[in-house]
């Protein structure tokens, strides 16, 4: 797996490098503008970023990167923060999962791992439901002229509403289309269904996800 590591404490470093060397190729990059050239001019199965870094914000560095690439690689936030606040902003910049500081080095190891296995979006035909469009290998959203860029686990999240819709998809069933046997704590799938409302939003589609009490979600089209 090559994974690349956007921190800038050196001492962390060391330590990641240590602790999963052997096993994994791993490069760095110390600042915000040297991580983003890195991630785009190379192929990684995942990212490690850090919120706050010279030069160029992790949030920033994230939003960029998912603007500009090609892939959807999936990434993971280090922060010290810890509020649902911090992470929606995380989530909204494009981040597909989050470890607080400080961590254990063999949760990190997980969590990469678990990443790594997640299914990406298809690629393939596009999605259409109302004035909706999704491209699934790209993770754009459409509505008319507006366009917003879904990291991977709001694809494909997306992706299966929009295959099901109207009718609604179980909790059970998108926790298991999103991560396998590597589910994470309960209010991870509420997490991403809120930051994908959120980018909907930005299409003028507030509230087309419905939530059904201990049935799951569904998708409501919308015309233009």
């Amino acid at each position: 797996m090559r994974v690349l590591v956007v921190e800038d404490n050196r001492d962390l470093q060391a330590n990641i490098a240590r602790f999963l060397g052997a096993d994994f190729q791993l490069d760095f990059a110390t600042t915000g503008p040297q991580g983003l050239t890195l991630a785009l001019s190379h192929e990684y199965d995942v990212i490690v970023l850090d919120l706050m870094l010279p030069g160029m914000s992790g949030i920033e560095l994230c939003q960029r990167f998912r603007q500009l690439a090609a892939r959807l690689v999936p990434i993971l936030m280090l922060t010290a923060r810890d509020t649902l606040e911090d992470k929606e902003e995380g989530f909204r910049a494009g981040a597909d999962d989050y470890l607080v500081k400080p961590f254990s080095l063999r949760e990190l190891r997980l969590r990469l791992e678990a990443l790594a296995r997640r299914p990406v979006p298809p690629s393939g035909r596009r999605l259409t439901v109302g004035s909706l469009t999704l491209e699934p290998d790209t993770g754009q959203a459409r509505r008319g002229e507006r366009g917003v860029r879904l990291n991977r686990t709001e694809a494909l999240l997306l992706k299966l509403l929009m295959e099901s819709a109207p009718e609604p998809v179980s909790t059970a069933t998108l926790a298991h289309q999103l991560w396998g046997d590597d589910a994470p704590e309960s209010s991870a799938l509420r997490t991403h269904v809120y930051a994908l409302r959120g980018a909907l939003a930005e299409l003028g589609l507030d509230d087309c996800i419905t939530t059904h009490r201990n049935k799951g979600y569904s998708l409501e089209a919308r015309e233009d």
